[in-house]
């Protein structure tokens, strides 16, 4: 890939809204990217590219809603007005002290979790009610709320984290930074270079705040294998370094190498 710096203000850069794309769409983008070895980012719902790129990126575009039947933005665009008047009256509602309901206690989940439960809720139009880390719901909507509970308690989901540009370029400018050092360290375990951006990367890595379009167990795995690894190489033996090493960077590398 090409030397790009997303966060200098000289660099001219093009943005893409992608808000309408899912999970399998933007792990297909990419993927294509990748192959091509075109750098990007993340801010906010927009994929950010170097402008000199945008002539090759406007193909993969195109290639990609044809192949993945995607509407173009242009097109969902004109699509808002006719959902404007549903979006600004939510489906669900707080549930009602006679309704009868079933308890969950989350006292012990993370925020995180506790907000993607809510949030996958509201878009079921489901009702609810949260007091004190317990969540109260329809008796009768028991089966789809065991569902997203299994799919938040397995780190199946992706969570939605609207901090703005800056507090979304971190946890992709970690990803970014982790992929290229499983790159380097599983070819040379004592590449310095390599060691230095893992470090770095960890130290602003959160487990609990994944880049956006990422699911939280994948990120949640990618810390812990970059934990694995610089352990190794900042504590291990020699012996340990050069056998260990190479097989968590690998690991990390390839977990990683969908999504940059």
């Amino acid at each position: 890939m090409t030397d790009w710096n997303p966060s200098d203000p000289d660099a001219a850069k093009v943005f893409y809204d992608l808000s309408g794309w899912d999970f399998d769409q933007q792990a297909e983008l990419a993927s294509a990217l990748a192959d091509l070895e075109i750098p990007h980012t993340w801010e906010g719902n927009e994929l950010v590219i170097p402008a000199e790129s945008e002539e090759e990126v406007d193909a993969v575009f195109t290639e990609l809603e044809t192949r993945l039947n995607i509407t173009p933005a242009s097109e969902a665009d004109a699509d808002d007005g006719d959902d404007a008047e549903s979006e600004s009256n939510p489906a669900w509602s707080v549930l009602e002290d006679d309704t009868p309901a079933t308890d969950y206690d989350l006292t012990a989940w993370s925020d995180l979790d506790r907000s993607m439960v809510t949030e996958s809720l509201e878009s079921a139009g489901i009702a609810y009610r949260f007091v004190d880390g317990v969540l109260s719901v329809p008796t009768s909507a028991e089966d789809p709320v065991d569902d997203i509970l299994d799919e938040v308690e397995a780190g199946e989901m992706i969570p939605v984290i609207n901090d703005g540009p800056e507090g979304d370029a971190l946890p992709f400018e970690s990803l970014n930074s982790f992929f290229l050092a499983g790159e380097r360290l599983r070819k040379d375990a004592r590449d310095a270079d390599g060691l230095e951006r893992l470090l770095d990367a960890i130290k602003i890595a959160d487990p609990d705040r994944p880049p956006r379009g990422v699911e939280l167990r994948v990120w949640r795995r990618s810390c812990e294998l970059a934990e694995q690894l610089a352990d190794v190489l900042v504590e291990g033996s020699e012996d340990e370094v050069i056998t260990g090493a190479q097989p968590v960077a690998e690991a990390l590398h390839d977990l990683l190498r969908p999504l940059v």
